[in-house]
């Protein structure tokens, strides 16, 4: 028997020792029109959207070439702005004031006709977009909103409402609150298998959990967590001095806390807010001052 559990025991080091890769490093663009921020890649990899540092406008990035389309100007458009499926439709809000009241709209906007549709009328009530698959869902008013869309079809939503975490479902809503209905949350994401859960906790750092809010599990500090893939995590550990950003590097991480480790970027410029491929094979970045990054990643 001793052989056996030698074997096992050298195979979970092997799958402990696991290690992301920087291939290659490649400056997609450079800091003209304001610079770019919080990039977002398409579905297929084949563009990036990427918004101005306030969330203003929207402009397509296309990798192979690094020409820029602009998709829109308006307020808020870069913020939780979502791609189809098959990349051919791009929901995104559009901020708009009256009487110094905030009233957010969403719109739809086609990469094939370059048609933009108004799906959501201006609105104070917080929204959150999504697609399933190539259909607009919505959250609004506490409803998740799915005109054609089956119950098997539906995507399950994640949002933060008062400061809690809150999981939208066909016919269902369910607050989550892991760490305690006292906990501020953020930056909640679901995993690519929607089994997980990704989440930050203010002052506490971030947090994995389940899809149902159980079995929660710590991983330190890693501010703007995004899905590397089923099992990593890619976010950013930056540091300031309470007025001014001193420092942002990218971290990987396990989604089980055991394999942590620094990414390979460019030597004096800040790695922020990072941005996964749907293959886990690229990762794309913004600098503080609005170049964008991207890196092709090997997982062994």
């Amino acid at each position: 028997m001793k052989k056996p559990l030698l074997f096992f025991a050298l195979f979970g080091q092997m799958l402990f020792a696991q290690q992301i890769n920087v291939t290659s490093v490649t400056l997609v663009k450079s800091t003209e029109a304001g610079g770019y921020f919080y990039p977002i890649f398409s579905p297929a990899c084949d563009y990036l959207l990427a918004t101005s540092v306030n969330y203003s406008g929207l402009k397509q990035i296309t990798i192979a070439d690094n020409s820029v389309r602009t998709i829109s100007t308006d307020a808020g458009a870069g913020y939780g702005v979502q791609i189809s499926a098959d990349g051919n439709s791009i929901l995104y809000k559009k901020t708009t004031f009256e009487n110094n009241l905030r009233s957010n709209s969403v719109i739809s906007y086609s990469r094939t006709t370059g048609k933009h549709e108004q799906l959501v009328a201006p609105t104070r009530e917080a929204i959150t977009q999504k697609f399933a698959d190539n259909k607009p869902q919505f959250v609004k008013g506490k409803t998740l909103t799915r005109n054609n869309i089956s119950i098997a079809e539906t995507a399950p939503v994640i949002c933060i409402e008062d400061q809690k975490m809150v999981l939208y479902t066909a016919g269902s809503r369910k607050e989550l609150v892991p760490n305690g209905s006292d906990a501020s949350y953020f930056w909640a994401s679901i995993s690519p298998d929607r089994k997980n859960i990704a989440y930050t906790v203010a002052g506490k750092g971030t947090f994995v959990c389940r899809i149902d809010g159980t079995n929660s599990k710590s991983l330190g500090k890693l501010n703007a967590p995004v899905w590397l893939n089923n099992q990593w995590l890619v976010g950013m550990d930056d540091k300031d001095d309470g007025e001014r950003l001193l420092s942002s590097t990218l971290i990987t991480l396990t989604i089980d806390g055991k394999v942590r480790q620094t990414l390979t970027t460019p030597a004096n410029k800040m790695a922020m807010y990072p941005a996964a491929s749907a293959d886990g094979s690229r990762i794309a970045y913004n600098t503080e001052k609005g170049e964008v990054y991207l890196l092709n990643v090997q997982i062994k």
